[in-house]
């Protein structure tokens, strides 16, 4: 009862994620209708005039064939064109995504608007991509020219481009931005809930009071969308220097495409073996960031515990022109052991100390993870901009044969606003709950860098956490109305104001995870407020805090990765 009670809250959990997103996608392809009544056609026809003033030299004029329904989804339209050219291609014009299947051949020249080319066969003439990006796979050729407008050319071992290639900008046709699509990489899927161990840089370095300096090689994990692939491997090995240690992890994973022609869906059964440095604080920074801040600073602001183990998973991804989804059911067999502090070692820091390096609650633990999470976030020039929503829910009885008993629940919703091409208002709220026993390296902190930037680093434990973060960020130029402002100085560089509020309770082991939330006040709340400055996105900033419910010295903020 108590499984299906917690499976039940999951399941509603991600059924409201799935409305909010739907919602949101919903609002986001009404504001782009909206924009397109206004500006739709005069982008078409410069569109238009700009790939005739291209294709210039190939054509003469456009003969439209009707629709052809064996076409792929995306080739909304096709024209074959008489050319002057001394081998007599034509030229077919596409719009959308369009991919030449393995062992097609595609005897003329090729345009395609508004989407990316994917070459597996082969094109027997010239390329032109406007507003998406070329793909050459292995065994892929194209016998002539290649060019790209406003994307990018990527052509892997065994892909084949006669001719020369050439990759421009033009203003004129960026409205691929302008709808906020996605790029579609061949074998990426990036969000904020992907863990590192599947995001591994090839060359890994990092350094850590625990540790001290570690340095290895890894491969991060790919996601073959197109199906070329049905087996993927990743992983990472790796000592320790001052730890006398070697870590790694080692992964597979069967996919199968669910969407080939779209290549926007994928089902995933895999497992992994690792034995790890682990820490629960990935949320709050990321391992380069904590590695500068150790080795510049004197400061770690992660805590560490060892876990050695393998788990089994299932798993269903998607990445759409406005959404990225994933649901995943994992089973981690895991052995948890305390770390202490090994070096001392830092490039300045003075006469500081690291942190002790807090003991665990050490032992077995077996326990089914499921968890859902949707995107809308994109990049642009005005900042991120969507939503990011994401749940967890961690069932760890003993009759799994662990020696610990207990349920999590982890909530994150996330929304990045452009309010206009000045400045953007982004906010976190982050939940978590729990019953049973809650072991000391799932409990919940609050204090400090990625929580409440103007209190002490983890002043604060407890088995119930309700944080809520927002920023503010205005361009400079806003003020250069005003005579003596130096705008010169400041046309570059944005205000910031943010703000941080968050609680912690400890219930009792039996309270259902419901309880522990009753009666707040917005006075049990620990609030700061801060002012500084960043790049648009935020991902860089400098800044002061002050705690709101005491009088303290204000705190030093200096991050070079967005905290949230």
């Amino acid at each position: 009862m108590k499984m299906t009670r917690s499976f039940c809250a999951v399941l509603t959990m991600t059924f409201l994620a799935l409305q909010v997103s739907s919602a949101q996608s919903d609002t986001n392809r009404s504001r782009d209708d909206e924009h397109n009544d206004d500006v739709g056609d005069r982008i078409g026809k410069k569109i238009e005039r700009f790939v005739s003033e291209i294709t210039g030299e190939f054509s003469r004029d456009y003969e439209s064939d009707p629709f052809d329904p064996d076409t792929l989804p995306g080739r909304s339209k096709k024209h074959d064109v008489d050319l002057d050219l001394e081998n007599d291609h034509r030229t077919e014009t596409y719009e959308g995504d369009f991919t030449v299947k393995e062992n097609s051949t595609i005897n003329s020249n090729v345009v395609v608007k508004g989407g990316d080319l994917t070459v597996y066969g082969k094109i027997d003439g010239d390329v032109l991509v406007v507003g998406g990006s070329l793909y050459v796979k292995d065994g892929g050729r194209i016998t002539g020219n290649a060019r790209v407008i406003n994307g990018t050319i990527v052509k892997e071992n065994g892909g084949i481009i006669d001719g020369y290639t050439d990759k421009t900008s033009s203003q004129t046709v960026g409205y691929r931005e302008e709808r906020h699509r996605f790029s579609h990489p061949g074998n990426s899927f990036s969000a904020s809930w992907i863990g590192e161990n599947a995001n591994l840089d090839n060359f890994i370095f990092r350094y850590n009071r625990v540790e001290g300096l570690f340095l290895g090689l890894g491969t991060e994990k790919k996601y073959n969308w197109d199906g070329r692939r049905e087996f993927n491997s990743y992983g990472s090995i790796g000592w320790g220097i001052r730890s006398h240690t070697w870590r790694g992890n080692l992964g597979i994973a069967r996919q199968f495409p669910l969407g080939i022609i779209d290549g926007n869906e994928l089902f995933e059964i895999g497992a992994e073996g690792y034995s790890l440095t682990d820490s629960k604080d990935q949320w709050l920074i990321g391992v380069h960031e904590n590695t500068a801040a150790a080795l510049l600073i004197h400061e770690d602001f992660r805590d560490y515990f060892e876990r050695n183990g393998y788990s089994t998973h299932i798993a269903y991804y998607s990445q759409n022109d406005y959404l990225k989804t994933e649901l995943k059911a994992s089973y981690l067999a895991d052995e948890y052991a305390s770390i202490g502090n090994n070096t001392e070692w830092a490039l300045f820091g003075g006469d500081k100390l690291f942190r002790p390096n807090p003991k665990i609650n050490e032992g077995k633990m077996r326990t089914i993870l499921t968890s859902a999470g949707i995107s809308t976030e994109s990049k642009s020039a005005r900042g991120p901009e969507g939503w990011s929503i994401f749940g967890a829910f961690e069932y760890g009885p003993r009759s799994l044969g662990s020696d610990f008993d207990f349920d999590q629940y982890i909530f994150d919703i996330r929304r990045f606003q452009p309010i206009s091409s000045y400045d953007n208002l982004n906010f976190r709220l982050r939940a978590g709950t729990s019953d049973g026993i809650l072991p000391i390296q799932k409990a919940y902190d609050l204090g400090g860098l990625g929580t409440l930037n103007g209190f002490p680093f983890k002043t604060e434990s407890g088995n119930r956490l309700i944080l809520f973060n927002a920023e503010y960020i205005m361009n400079g130029s806003t003020l250069d109305d005003l005579d003596f402002w130096p705008s010169w100085l400041f046309r570059h560089v944005n205000f910031l104001f943010f703000s941080d509020a968050g609680l912690v309770r400890t219930v009792a082991q039996d309270a259902r995870p419901t309880e522990g939330f009753e009666k707040i006040t917005w006075g049990e709340f620990k609030n700061d407020i801060g002012v500084g400055f960043s790049n648009r996105s935020g991902s860089f900033r400098i800044g002061i805090a002050w705690r709101t419910d005491v009088k303290a010295p204000a705190r030093f903020v200096l991050r070079f990765n967005r905290p949230f």
